[in-house]
C-alpha cells in the first residue's frame, strides 16, 4: 500500500481511545480493501477499528 493518502479513503472512529494513524501502520490493525474507481483504476479503503470496543454494541 502506498504512503500517499491522497488516493486513500479512511473510516476512523470518532472520539476513540487513540488517534488513528493514516500514514504509518495503525495499532488498531485496520481492514484494508481495494476499491475500483469509475476510471478502472484502484484506490484503497481503510476501515479502522475502535479500541474502546464500541463495535460489540452495534447491530
Amino acid at each position: 500500500m502506498s504512503n500517499d493518502v491522497s488516493n486513500d479513503m479512511h473510516v476512523v472512529p470518532i472520539n476513540d481511545l487513540i488517534d488513528h494513524d493514516l500514514i504509518e501502520p495503525c495499532p488498531c490493525f485496520p481492514a484494508i480493501q481495494p476499491v475500483k474507481r469509475e476510471d478502472g483504476s484502484f484506490g484503497w479503503l481503510t476501515v479502522h477499528h475502535s479500541l474502546d470496543g464500541r463495535e460489540q454494541n452495534e447491530t
